[in-house]
């Protein structure tokens, strides 16, 4: 094999080995093949609920918020709770993150045991939340977007499990947010 042929042999090969990974990996990208991974616990709102000029009425900072509707049952006491407890669990970033409950009425629920807890009663504010179903947690970032929820459970074990869930998620989005 004469040098011309070789010379050319080895440019091919070179660029053939930078176009054979792009090619594939925007083929794998066209076709829908890669399924990328879900790294969040909880129930995300695509496109996330904006609470606009109503976030005013919020502590500043991320919330973790309950919508109440009037009727909480023991599920809603658990999820109570959990907020409650965030405090402790998020440790330095505590300042951060201010746990809220929202009703449209004032509620009747006695929050002696969740001091923590800020109780909010508007019904606007309870309204645009409505596309999140009631007595689940969700969790709402400094711009006014309520961009996860929880369920809720009536059973401590359950309950705790997807306290973890919403602190897992919680922590994660702390950690890469320059905002709040």
């Amino acid at each position: 094999m004469s040098n011309v042929k070789k010379s050319r042999a080895t440019l091919i090969g070179v660029v053939l080995a930078f176009l054979i990974p792009v090619i594939g990996a925007k083929l794998v990208l066209d076709q829908n093949w890669y399924q990328g991974a879900v790294t969040n616990k909880g129930t995300m709102l695509v496109p996330p609920l904006e609470l606009k000029e109503l976030n005013a009425l919020l502590p500043e900072g991320w919330r973790v918020a309950l919508r109440d509707d009037g009727a909480c049952g023991a599920a809603c006491i658990q999820a109570l709770y959990a907020m409650n407890q965030l405090d402790v669990a998020l440790g330095k970033e505590t300042d951060r993150v201010a746990p809220v409950l929202i009703s449209a009425q004032p509620s009747s629920l006695d929050l002696s045991n969740v001091p923590l807890i800020t109780a909010i009663s508007d019904a606007a504010l309870s309204q645009a939340i409505n596309a999140v179903p009631a007595h689940h947690l969700m969790i709402i970032d400094p711009l006014g977007n309520v961009v996860l929820h929880y369920a809720t459970f009536a059973d401590e074990e359950k309950m705790r499990a997807e306290a973890k869930n919403l602190l897992a998620d919680l922590r994660t989005l702390l950690k890469l947010s320059k905002i709040g």
